[in-house]
Parts: structure tokens; C-alpha cells; sequence
């Protein structure tokens, strides 16, 4: 990688081992100095537990840490990510509905885990999960990485096209609030909406569905988007007024012995943009 590129810029959409990452918060950081950042969010999915180490760590070698979160919503059975930057992380509302998430999210894991055992047969247990969860947030890729490493499936990605993916046989929904509530759960806490790499949706037509609900910007760079996609969401956001955002979704898996946080990045104007639209000093 030519870290030219990327030197001075932000990724604005990471996550750590505080939820379905493989990375400390400071492994992250120390990473993202390695790739050249300035800055990096992190935002992590129903939690803030990262966000704390982060800075710390983001003060040591330098690296700007933007406390995000990343919420899971849904319309009509459609999974809906809300991405959130510059949020109030002691906000009592927010805490107790992220509380509320991850209690659904380890009584749905469990669930899912007996469902493979009863349609199965997996030599798997509830406590195999607990045992790689670093942080307070279980979600359905710690299912799938404890079926890779008891060799049950060859890789993550067939445990969500076989089993465990929306409308497979050992899928089981969730407690989930909606895109506006989702929208409206971050700006009381002070921060800024985005919707999460639309080019992942499941129906095209949801995303007009959130432009309606109070966003206030779209992830058209990420990772999984080529770049027609890109310039299409990019063309999108300005006409509709919204900021322009983007992050590579770092989970903290290596390739060639690197993460790829940094690899998806947007300019500090960006994050300029971003913070003018916060009601949050932080």
C-alpha cells in the first residue's frame, strides 16, 4: 500500500473487540498509526466500551479517535445499519437501549446455537461463544468463527449463506428498533446519523425509505462498494443535502498480515462536516 494515499485521512468505520471485532481498541489504534491515519472512528456495533481505551490510545501515538456507534435497525424484516459520530457515549437513553440490544443479542446467540444443535447435530455449546467473546456484545460472527475453528464449515461466509443468515433454517430475529428510531437515538445523544454502506442493502428501494427518516449522511465509500457504486450513493447524499462519508468496516481481520483499516478513507472535511452538525462537545 502507498501510504502516501492515505497518510493525514480517516477511516470512519471500524470496530473492535468491544463487539464482533478481532482487535483491541488499542490494537487498532496502533494499526491505524501504521497505515498512516490521522484519525479513526470507532463504531462498534450496540456499544461503547472501545471508545474509552481508544482514546487513550489514539493519545499516545497520536491518532484522533471519533466516538461512533454503529445500530442495527430494521424495516419489514430488513436489516438497516445506523452508523453515529461525535455521540455523547454517557447519554442515559443511549445506554439503556444499547443494554437492552445486547441482552437480545446473547438470548438470540444462545437460541441460534440450540438451533444448530437440534437441526444439525453440531458437538457445539453456548459456552463455546462465550469463551472467544471479549466484550459485552455477541453477535452472529462469533457463531461463525467458532464453527470455522471446530472445522464444522471452511469459512465464515458459509455459515451465513447456509445457517445462520437471514431466512436460513438456524436464523432467529432479534429485539430491533427502526431506522428513525435509530436516527432519533443518536441525535439525542448528540451526534450525527449515517446511513451504513447502502450498496448492502437488501432492497434498493429501503434507502430512500431512511432519506425520509432525518439522516444526515451516507457511507459511499466502504470496502464492499465498487466504485460505481460509490459515485451513484456520492451523487445521492449531494443532491439530498447529506454528507458524504466512508470506512473500510475493519473487523480486525488480517490480510498479508494487515487489517484493513485505512484501506476506505475520506478527508478531514469530512469529519469537519461532521462534527459542525453535532450538538456533543466532547
Amino acid at each position: 500500500m502507498n501510504l502516501d494515499k492515505v497518510r493525514g485521512r480517516i477511516d470512519l468505520h471500524t470496530h473492535t473487540n468491544a463487539s464482533d471485532g478481532l482487535l483491541s481498541p488499542t490494537k487498532l489504534i496502533e494499526y491505524s498509526l501504521l497505515k498512516g491515519l490521522q484519525a479513526v472512528a470507532i463504531t462498534d456495533h450496540d456499544t461503547t466500551d472501545g471508545i474509552d481505551e481508544g482514546i487513550s490510545a489514539g493519545k499516545k501515538y497520536k491518532v484522533d479517535v471519533i466516538p461512533g456507534i454503529e445500530l442495527n435497525s430494521q424495516i419489514d424484516n430488513q436489516e438497516i445499519h445506523i452508523l453515529g459520530y461525535f455521540i455523547n457515549r454517557s447519554s442515559r437513553e443511549l445506554q439503556d437501549v444499547l443494554l437492552k440490544m445486547r441482552i437480545s443479542r446473547k438470548n438470540r446467540t444462545k437460541k441460534m446455537v440450540e438451533k444448530l444443535i437440534e437441526l444439525y447435530g453440531f458437538p457445539i455449546s453456548f459456552d463455546d461463544i462465550l469463551n472467544q467473546v471479549q466484550g459485552e456484545t455477541i453477535g452472529r460472527p462469533h457463531i461463525a468463527r467458532m464453527l470455522v475453528s471446530k472445522k464444522l464449515i471452511n469459512d465464515e461466509k458459509e455459515a451465513f449463506e447456509k445457517y445462520i443468515g437471514t431466512d436460513c433454517p438456524a436464523y432467529i430475529k432479534r429485539y430491533h428498533i427502526t431506522p428513525k428510531e435509530a436516527v432519533e437515538l443518536i441525535k439525542n445523544a448528540g451526534g450525527v446519523p449515517v446511513l451504513a454502506h447502502p450498496g448492502l442493502l437488501p432492497e434498493p428501494d429501503l434507502m430512500e425509505k431512511v432519506l425520509n427518516v432525518g439522516i444526515q449522511g451516507i457511507e459511499a465509500y466502504h470496502s464492499k462498494h465498487t466504485q460505481d457504486q460509490a459515485d451513484y450513493y456520492s451523487a445521492v447524499a449531494k443532491s439530498h443535502g447529506l454528507v458524504i462519508t466512508g470506512g473500510s468496516d475493519c473487523h480486525g481481520n488480517l490480510f498479508n498480515g494487515l487489517p484493513i483499516v485505512g484501506d476506505v478513507c475520506v478527508g478531514m472535511e469530512t469529519v469537519n462536516e461532521l462534527r459542525k452538525l453535532a450538538n456533543f462537545s466532547f
